[in-house]
């Protein structure tokens, strides 16, 4: 498998268990856990135990749970019950508790009661020890209905004999129970209650025994603190919506398409990889083909010039003999000619075949220059304007001589062997231009289309490979190269700055 892919499907795995765990974190209870519920209802009291029950009243109770204090995962909760009469604002009921819950599950520390619903409510009944009903109950699944647009499960509880002694400190030598009865409505995907309704009767109890009762009331969610609870609840479910699948979604989208590019880039590159050695294999066979005819022009090139070498040494080897050693002169320029243009051949042959790697250096292009003229074979009757101003590029110093020598032949011979070779160098920020101009005569257009291709020449005795092989050195250089024609002019440009190949 790429290992772009196994790269972009690891990241991809991490962001979907990353993920994960910042829901799991959300869906915890805050830190900075507060629920503020108002309740309203009917309550009758004893005000001593030699009285009666008063006459019912209406009460108004407020529950309030926050968090003061976190360990570890564990919440410690302050909750506080109370309870005033609505006419005269005087406290009826009293009671501050204190819990200490596991944010992940909502249980109590240590037990398998819950303090409040978890998210994903199931319809089943939950073990609970609820604020408002101060003992462990059954929370009973009893159906599902609809408050104001939100879905809700009710559950029902029934506690007995719960003691409630510390909510009445004006019978502190009294041992007070209660048996009473609850409906909460709590939204099922955030466990969120929205709706509390209790009944109750606390009554003395005296050695076991049911006594006198001490109050006796009911109450419920006010419809103001019931509509906050559903809008706080809507929020929620719409935001565990956006957790639980808009983003799985969108996060799933993205890495399919992140694999999908992945896998089409790597396809795409292999694609590239196939025409590049496709193409290599094409120019490798079209140079064996040239090789093929180049050996088959080189050989008869090169067998008239032995012939020539052989004939001027047997009439060397036979004026020797018979002494007639004033003749030798005339063979000898014969030879040295036959083998230059031999060993030319064959350098242009071998140049053409091989590719040599180019050797980047920071080179002087006046040196460049100097070698080219130095090894390049300029009849007395040719004149070569340089320029005098010098200029530094990185580029391979060898193959560059050999390249403007290849270039200033081809003018020498343009101008047959007589007239001006002009060199003009310019430079900007980034880029070297050389021209390089004779005095020749006009080149024609068809020539000038083909002038570069492998094996086309003008020359009798020409391979055909000289400016191809300039062209292929210029190329490997990232520069171009071109001609006009009349006045004949070569236009090179190189860059300046390049990197090693």
């Amino acid at each position: 498998m790429n290992l772009k892919l196994i790269v972009g499907v690891i990241i991809i795995i991490s962001v979907i268990v990353i993920y994960g765990m910042f829901v799991y974190e959300m869906k915890k209870l805050p830190i900075d856990y507060k629920i503020i519920s108002e309740h309203e209802g009917q309550d009758r009291i004893l005000d001593d135990m030699d009285g009666k029950l008063s006459a019912p009243f209406w009460i108004r109770e407020t529950l309030t749970q926050e968090a003061i204090n976190m360990e570890g995962d564990v919440l410690e909760i302050r909750s506080t019950v109370t309870g005033v009469d609505s006419a005269t604002n005087d406290v009826i009921f009293d009671n501050e508790s204190f819990f200490y819950v596991d944010r992940a599950t909502r249980k109590h520390q240590g037990t398998d009661d819950f303090f409040a619903f978890p998210p994903n409510v199931q319809k089943q009944d939950y073990s609970f020890f609820h604020p408002m009903i101060f003992t462990k109950t059954v929370f009973e699944f009893m159906g599902t209905k609809n408050i104001d647009g939100l879905e809700v499960y009710n559950f029902e509880c029934i506690y007995e004999r719960t003691d409630v002694s510390s909510a009445f400190p004006q019978f502190e030598s009294q041992t007070i129970l209660s048996d009473g009865e609850c409906t909460v409505s709590v939204e099922p995907v955030t466990g969120m209650m929205v709706s509390f309704s209790k009944e109750w009767d606390d009554y003395v109890s005296n050695d076991g025994m049911r006594g006198k009762q001490v109050e006796v009331g009911g109450k419920y969610t006010t419809d103001y603190s019931e509509a906050i609870l559903v809008e706080n609840a809507k929020f929620a479910k719409s935001l565990y919506y956006l957790l639980d699948f808009v983003f799985p979604a969108l996060i799933t989208v993205i890495g399919i398409a992140i694999i999908i590019v992945i896998t089409l880039f790597a396809k795409t590159k292999r694609q590239a990889a196939t025409i590049v050695n496709t193409q290599n294999e094409l120019l490798k066979k079209e140079r064996l083909s040239a090789i093929g005819e180049i050996t088959a022009k080189l050989s008869h090139d090169l067998r008239n010039s032995i012939s020539a070498i052989k004939l001027s040494s047997e009439s060397i080897q036979m004026r020797l003999e018979k002494k007639m050693d004033p003749k030798l002169e005339e063979n000898i320029p014969r030879i040295n000619d036959s083998v230059a243009r031999m060993i030319h051949q064959i350098s242009q042959v071998l140049g053409f075949v091989k590719t040599m790697p180019l050797n980047i250096r920071l080179v002087s292009l006046s040196a460049i220059l100097e070698d080219t003229l130095k090894y390049t074979e300029i009849p007395d009757d040719v004149t070569v304007s340089v320029p005098k101003e010098d200029f530094s590029l990185m580029a391979d110093r060898i193959q560059l001589s050999i390249a403007f020598g290849n270039i200033l032949s081809n003018a020498v011979d343009a101008i047959n062997g007589k007239g001006e070779i002009i060199i003009r160098v310019s430079s900007d920020d980034h880029n070297l231009s050389l021209e390089f101009e004779n005095s020749g005569a006009e080149i024609p257009q068809d020539d000038l289309e083909k002038i570069f291709e492998p094996l086309y020449t003008t020359k009798i005795e020409g391979t055909g490979l000289g400016l191809s092989s300039v062209k292929d050195i210029i190329n490997n250089h990232n520069g171009t190269i071109s001609v006009t024609s009349p006045p004949t002019i070569f236009k090179i440009i190189l860059p300046l700055e390049q990197k090693s190949k």
